[in-house]
């Protein structure tokens, strides 16, 4: 059962739709290059790993056709991904095996994380899989079967009287407390390189992805859209895009305009550590991120990226409708992309603004399938 505050008819009806524009930079910060190697030198490893892993098959391009004003649409469907209903499992098999690599994880250890729900599934599996324990803490307010998705991997849950942002700052102090090995997707000051793997992660969707659009149809995407949460989705796309494309496609962000912590930091000049202005209780549980993750993100998604979209949580419900149709089954993080060439079909000035037209070729990710199989129904109807 969805623990939302409003009713579907209320969700619905928020076709709320804000957006920035702004060109790439020819010089990215002196962070953001440096990120950039980083994760780029590290890119083959990721991909080389995740091909030997024995249950990492290659999930579908799904050929969406051409959407009427935005251009053909293909859809990477990560709901797919080694039976785990999204792509975090990317993440947390790869930050695993890079700990172990470096002597920071060891037999008897306990690993831990803080989740939306689905990197907190991945990490389970991840760590059941490696035969370690696996704690993971959890928001309140999360729904119970995400909950139970967790708990089937053999993970224990700790839950957080609080929002995604709490339950951070929580697991920070029980993992220092406890001597347990902490495995976020997000980071600070002092806390990045296993963020950075798991960003690096990331780079095999899109080295699947531009491959099936080069070789199945001979097409290169002129835009990528890109949910973000934290950002670390939104960065390893980006990383490994630009080490493949010449010249790159056009990278478009998009989060809850509850959730626009990537938005607001960008409106404002912020340094990436400015908290967004909503309560962070969108329809898209896995975007409800207060605070980018400025040290292994941020800097990436600032310079490199030519729009970033907010949209009203409407949008993403709509989409889950329409790909429905499409015979895609995706949950409201998972649509967000395919949400925002929705928005820019009705909107004259939005697609100008994003540079969408008949000819455009769109890639667009769905990052989870229905991970609340309850809520839906409810919207499918």
């Amino acid at each position: 059962m969805s623990t939302l505050k409003k009713s579907l008819t209320e969700l619905s009806a928020d076709l709320e739709t804000r957006w920035l524009v702004s060109e790439p930079k020819e010089t990215p910060g002196e962070d953001t290059s440096a990120l950039l190697e980083r994760i780029q030198l590290e890119i083959p490893v990721a991909l080389a790993f995740h091909r030997v892993l024995e249950e990492c098959e290659e999930t579908p391009l799904v050929d969406l056709g051409a959407m009427e004003k935005v251009g053909r649409v293909f859809l990477k469907d990560e709901g797919q991904r080694m039976g785990m209903k999204a792509f975090k499992v990317l993440g947390g098999t790869y930050a695993l095996h890079r700990l172990e690599v470096r002597g920071d994880l060891q037999e008897g250890d306990t690993v831990t994380t803080f989740t939306d729900g689905n990197h907190g599934a991945g990490l389970a599996y991840a760590a059941r899989q490696a035969g370690y324990r696996a704690v993971i803490f959890v928001p309140k307010v999360m729904v119970k079967s995400r909950r139970d998705r967790i708990e089937e991997q053999g993970a224990e849950l700790i839950e957080v009287d609080g929002d995604y942002d709490t339950t951070v700052a929580e697991v920070m102090r029980v993992a220092k407390e406890k001597g347990w090995v902490l495995v976020g997707d997000t980071s600070w000051e002092g806390y990045e390189q296993v963020p950075r793997d798991i960003t690096t992660a990331y780079s095999t969707i899109f080295a699947e992805a531009l491959c099936q659009m080069k070789e199945e149809h001979g097409l290169e995407p002129t835009h990528v859209i890109l949910q973000a949460g934290v950002g670390s989705f939104a960065a390893g796309g980006i990383a490994y895009c630009l080490e493949e494309q010449e010249p790159p496609p056009r990278f478009v962000c998009v989060e809850p305009t509850d959730a626009d912590c990537i938005y607001e930091n960008v409106r404002v000049g912020g340094d990436g550590k400015l908290a967004c202005q909503g309560q962070t209780e969108s329809v898209s549980a896995g975007l409800n991120c207060g605070i980018p993750a400025y040290k292994t993100a941020w800097p990436i998604l600032r310079d490199h990226c030519s729009a970033y979209v907010a949209l009203g949580d409407g949008w993403p419900i709509a989409a889950v409708r329409e790909l429905h149709k499409h015979g895609v089954i995706s949950g409201e993080s998972g649509c967000c992309g395919y949400a925002v060439l929705m928005a820019a079909r009705k909107d004259d000035q939005m697609r100008e603004d994003l540079k969408l037209n008949d000819q455009s070729v769109v890639l667009v990710v769905n990052t989870e399938a229905a991970t609340d199989p309850d809520f839906f129904d409810e919207i499918i109807g």
